[in-house]
């Protein structure tokens, strides 16, 4: 089987997959894709793709659901880009974000007991409530962005029906913590390995389909990862027992989850089924999906995809904002944390999918290089060897190149311009070439997942809170 788990040879990735192997619902033979690598905090490998029978496991995908990626394509040209266009752009996006408050208010707004100010993007708790239900096309009305960009986006931007949505209580299902913190910093968030990167097309492999999406050799195009945002991070956390917390949050949040879950008459009468799915040690629990407790952590589920979704649709309203010229639209738009229910090989299964993109027949396929390397804009082929699915990045395969030499400086140099939130001047990150990154490319394309259409350079990129 291509990208079997069984060739893995790193021992923390073979610990992880040997505790899913007692996953009993397991429908098919997990993926390990390209540039799979270890990741302290996650109970699953990053790119790393299961399918379950009938029951939801959210600890085979990370706790913030719908992070993802997104590819825009702009109105500028690479002669366009200069250190002063990048930090004006910068100053202009940051405009919109409030000052870093004290550890102590922090901590309070995560509790969700400390309400921060107001900026222009922040939501009301009823366009909270329609970012849940209806996703993407809650955050097109509210940024006035035009419907057809929900076309670049996976479903449109949103998973729940017109119908399904008088089926969700929000109130049973949605923390005070993500209620409070869901309303602020929409579509802002370049923290951690998160970012925004100016990328110009260098070369382009399939004209015929770089045209179709509008794209031609010179443009500037942008990178985003991330999304997920406030809301999911706590939903995340609150439907199971994660290993990604502080040991103050773990702490915390037991007694926040003790009156979440058990505070009503109906979750004393499901206690046995929340305690197993979100509070016991038991590895990666299974709840069935027919069950009434099933049928509550996966409206939490659909509720968090949507806020991703929504989330960075707010993220292309920024851009746009903050552009000092040009425009900027989606190419393409997906999640890289997700559980979905979807046929496999003629199976109504569950997809878990952690760090790893949901590849559709014709539809873009990003994968991100490093911040010194090209990146790859490809085009979705049929995946099923992989159960539809691609990695969206090969950053980890790129260091392995660059620290035993496989890859080398660029000759004349080359250099990314970055600029941080607490830098007063750019950083400057030198070009490597991109071995690894066509490691990875490679390996998905001969299996036909993918097809290269355009290789891009990284010019610019933005980094921080």
């Amino acid at each position: 089987m291509a990208f079997s788990c069984d060739t893995i040879e790193h021992p923390e990735i073979r610990g992880k997959l040997a505790r899913i192997s007692r996953v009993r619902s397991m429908a098919q033979p997990p993926v390990c894709l390209p540039n799979i690598h270890p990741k302290a905090g996650l109970e699953s490998p990053p790119q790393f793709v299961a399918a379950t029978k009938d029951t939801i496991v959210p600890q085979l995908t990370a706790p913030a659901m719908n992070c993802g990626m997104s590819i825009l394509r702009t109105t500028l040209k690479k002669e366009d880009f200069s250190p002063e266009f990048l930090k004006d752009f910068a100053s202009r996006l940051r405009a919109g974000v409030l000052p870093r408050e004290s550890r102590w208010k922090g901590f309070l707004a995560w509790l969700g007991t400390y309400e921060k100010p107001s900026t222009k993007y922040d939501l009301s708790r009823e366009e909270l409530r329609q970012f849940f239900l209806e996703g993407a096309p809650a955050a097109a009305r509210k940024y006035s962005i035009a419907p057809e960009e929900l076309e670049h986006m996976e479903y449109g931007g949103s998973i729940i029906s017109e119908s399904d949505r008088k089926d969700i209580d929000l109130n049973d299902i949605v923390p005070r913590s993500s209620w409070t913190n869901g309303r602020h910093e929409i579509g802002y968030n370049f923290g951690g390995n998160h970012f925004l990167e100016l990328h110009t097309v260098e070369k382009i492999d399939k004209p015929e389909i770089a045209s179709a999406w509008n794209i031609v050799e010179g443009d500037i195009l942008m990178f985003y990862h991330g999304g997920g945002g406030h809301a999911t991070y706590h939903l995340g956390r609150y439907f199971a027992r994660r290993a990604k917390n502080t040991p103050t949050e773990k702490f915390a949040l037991f007694f926040l989850k003790l009156m979440f879950h058990f505070g009503t008459p109906e979750g004393i009468k499901d206690f046995g089924a929340r305690w197993h799915a979100y509070f016991s040690g038991t590895p990666f629990p299974e709840t069935s999906i027919n069950t009434p407790e099933g049928k509550r952590l996966w409206h939490s589920i659909k509720i968090g995809l949507n806020y991703g979704y929504a989330f960075r649709l707010a993220l292309l309203a920024r851009i746009n904002d903050a552009l000092p010229k040009g425009q900027a639209h989606f190419v393409w738009d997906a999640a890289h944390n997700s559980i979905m229910k979807e046929t496999i090989d003629g199976q109504d299964l569950i997809v878990h999918r952690q760090d790893a993109m949901r590849v559709f027949t014709g539809k873009p396929v990003m994968i991100a290089g490093d911040v010194g390397t090209l990146s790859c804009l490809a085009v979705g082929k049929d995946a099923t060897k992989s159960i539809w699915s691609a990695t969206p990045s090969a950053a980890k395969e790129i260091s392995k190149y660059i620290k035993d030499g496989r890859s080398q400086r660029l000759t004349p140099p080359q250099y990314t311009l970055v600029s941080k939130r607490k830098e007063t001047d750019l950083l400057k990150k030198e070009h490597y070439t991109s071995e690894g990154l066509h490691a990875v490319v490679e390996e998905l394309a001969k299996s036909d997942i993918i097809e290269p259409v355009a290789w891009l350079r990284p010019l610019g990129g933005i980094k921080g809170h």
